[in-house]
C-alpha cells in the first residue's frame, strides 16, 4: 500500500486533508503500546515513537553519544511524519559541543511547527526559542 502524505486528501473521501481526518487514528493503530508506570503509580501507554524517542535522551545522558545518533536516525527514518529526531538532534548536538549545529535543529524544529501549526500549541515554541537564545548566549560567552 502506497504512503498517504498529510497534505494529500483523506481516502475515506470525507473532502478533508488526511493529517485533518484520518491522520491520527491511523497513525495511533500503527504504533505498537505497551503499559508503563509513572514514578506515582499510574500506567500510560508509550508507543515505539515515544521510546525510541526517549531512548535517545537516555543515551546522551549516558554519554553515548554515537549510540544516540543512530536511535536518532532511526528515529529520522521511522517516524519522518513528526519532529522528534529534529530535538533530539539538537540535543545530540549540544551534547558534542556543537553550537551552531544545536541552534540550527532547534531552529528547524521552530520552521517544523510553523508549517504543521495545527499540531502545535503557540507555547510549544518557547522551549526552542530559549534554548536558542541560551546557546547563542554560550556561544558568544566561549567567543
Amino acid at each position: 500500500m502506497a504512503k498517504i502524505g498529510r497534505n494529500q486528501p483523506c481516502p475515506c473521501a470525507s473532502g478533508k486533508k488526511y493529517k485533518h481526518c484520518c491522520w491520527h487514528r491511523d497513525r495511533e493503530s500503527r504504533l505498537t503500546t505497551t503499559p508503563a508506570m509513572s514514578p506515582h503509580g499510574y500506567h500510560f501507554a508509550q508507543s515505539e515513537l515515544d521510546r525510541l524517542s526517549n531512548s535517545v535522551v537516555d543515551l546522551i545522558d549516558r554519554g553515548l553519544l554515537d549510540e544516540a545518533d543512530a536511535a536518532c536516525e532511526k528515529l529520522r527514518t521511522r517516524y519522518s511524519e513528526v519532529h522528534d529526531w529534529l530535538m533530539r538532534k539538537a540535543s545530540i548536538c549540544e551534547a558534542r559541543g556543537e553550537t551552531e549545529q544545536a541552534i540550527e535543529y532547534c531552529q528547524r524544529t521552530l520552521a517544523w511547527m510553523d508549517e504543521h501549526p495545527e499540531d502545535f500549541e503557540p507555547a510549544s515554541r518557547e522551549p526552542f526559542l530559549q534554548d536558542i537564545e541560551r546557546l547563542r548566549r554560550a556561544l558568544n560567552d566561549s567567543a
